[in-house]
């Protein structure tokens, strides 16, 4: 009969053993970020990486496991508890040596119970209890836990709606910085070699050499653009790899953009349809006011009265025995109304319904948010692609103006100056045109974010 009981006290002492073995380790993961891999990514790949490795998106994925746990533990208020206990006690109190040795069923005739002597008694316990009813709060507590993890996942969406709009953005960013580099090279290598005609001229009397000089001073900024390119590229490629997940460094490379955004509405009405059925948030705010909604019912359920069932089954023996014919058991049913707390549920019952107040005005808040939200968006959606077309056009006029003025330039017709600025206002329209293609795509990903549509289900 002793080795049941002791069986489950190792066991469980064995169990915490090996769960205080797992060291800070796993508290504190490694707090360096991995490096950049060694490879080309494309826009896609981008998305997907930042989706897996972003601290944002393991947080939020963290928090939904962690409302999984709570819906765990609101659910097992309607299940039993069970356990076991062990107590070793010994004394010459009266009182304990009466109830000890009844329960050893070895009481002595004619004890004397106000010298009874010493005693001493090894009590083993299995028990159990469950509520059987308390008002239906448990079943409300593990409905507002499901509700908050549904909140959970649905702000998982929202973070990864957001995220994924700013890879898009810095994605766009760098490929707006590349491109600025390769027309700054070019317009390098342009001046360069007008340079070394110019030079050539000069050197043979029929250039002046304050044209020579306003050559050089065009040459010295064009590097000077170079240089500043080639250090908000770097800038840029390091945070899109911090966004990734990766450490920044030098940053990341990137290929093609091969992600492609879902066709937009480009008026105000349809727009805010899409968002009020795509945005996580207002989905999660709404959740959040009908668990406010059972947090008040939960209060005003205290008043009714708990009713619980518990049952005990134990051994008391002074030597350890633990023998059949010493074994006790009971079974009791207790019902308990605390009809006064010192006004502790009304004063639950009024936090919760301004919890209740304060969602509501949340959720209006978060309206007014998003309508402002998706006008902006909207509203920067056509600016950009009117910015774009007129940009294009600029590019196609100041590159025949250029071709124009080169020819002039070289039959003697026109002056340096007039050379230098064509070839100006050709660089600046490109990178004005470069500048306004990518800015349209990163208004449209915005618009896309706005409306909600690179989350969770919408995505």
């Amino acid at each position: 009969m002793k080795t049941w009981f002791w069986l489950p006290l190792v066991v469980a002492c064995m169990a915490v053993n090996a769960g205080a073995g797992d060291g800070l380790s796993d508290v504190f993961p490694a707090p360096v970020p991995l490096p950049v891999p060694d490879r080309v990514f494309s826009l896609r790949d981008a998305v997907a990486m930042a989706k897996e490795g972003n601290p944002d998106m393991v947080a939020a994925q963290a928090r939904i496991r962690e409302s999984e746990a709570v819906f765990m533990e609101a659910g097992a208020g309607l299940w039993p508890r069970m356990g076991l206990s062990l107590t070793w006690t010994g004394g010459d109190a009266p009182s304990s040596y009466l109830f000890s040795t009844i329960d050893q069923r070895r009481l002595p005739q004619n004890v004397n119970f106000n010298e009874p002597g010493s005693f001493r008694n090894t009590e083993a316990m299995l028990w159990g209890e469950m509520r059987l009813f308390n008002g239906g709060r448990t079943r409300l507590f593990r409905e507002m836990a499901a509700l908050g993890s549904r909140e959970a996942s649905h702000a998982r969406d929202n973070v990864e709606n957001h995220l994924v709009a700013a890879v898009i953005d810095g994605f766009y960013r760098v490929k707006a910085m590349e491109d600025f580099l390769l027309i700054a090279e070019e317009a390098l290598a342009s001046v360069a070699r007008q340079l070394e005609v110019m030079t050539v001229r000069y050197e043979g009397g029929s250039v002046l050499k304050s044209d020579l000089l306003s050559m050089e001073v065009r040459l010295a900024e064009v590097m000077e653009e170079k240089v500043m390119s080639g250090s908000r590229l770097r800038v840029a490629r390091a945070a899109l790899a911090a966004l990734m997940g990766f450490c920044p460094g030098e940053g990341v490379r990137i290929g093609d953009a091969d992600f492609r955004l879902p066709l937009l509405p480009t008026d105000g009405e349809n727009a805010m349809a899409l968002a009020m059925k795509h945005r996580a948030e207002l989905k999660a705010v709404a959740l959040s006011m009908e668990r406010s909604r059972r947090a008040v019912r939960a209060e005003q359920l205290r008043i009714l009265p708990t009713l619980d069932l518990q049952a005990r089954y134990w051994h008391d023996d002074r030597d350890w025995d633990f023998d059949r014919n010493r074994e006790n058991w009971d079974l009791s049913l207790r019902a308990n109304w605390e009809f006064f707390d010192g006004f502790s549920r009304r004063a639950g019952r009024q936090g919760a319904e301004a919890r209740e107040a304060g969602e509501a005005a949340k959720a209006r808040n978060l309206l007014l948010y998003i309508r402002q939200d998706v006008e902006e968006a909207l509203s920067d959606v056509v600016g950009s692609d009117t910015r774009y077309e007129v940009a294009a056009r600029g590019v196609i006029m100041a590159k025949e103006s250029l071709e124009l003025v080169r020819r002039q330039y070289g039959g003697g017709a026109a002056t340096v100056t007039r050379y230098l600025q064509a070839e100006l206002d050709h660089n600046r329209a490109q990178v004005r045109k470069t500048a306004a293609l990518y800015d349209r795509e990163r208004a449209r990903a915005d618009l896309a974010r706005a409306l909600g549509l690179l989350g969770g289900e919408g995505f």
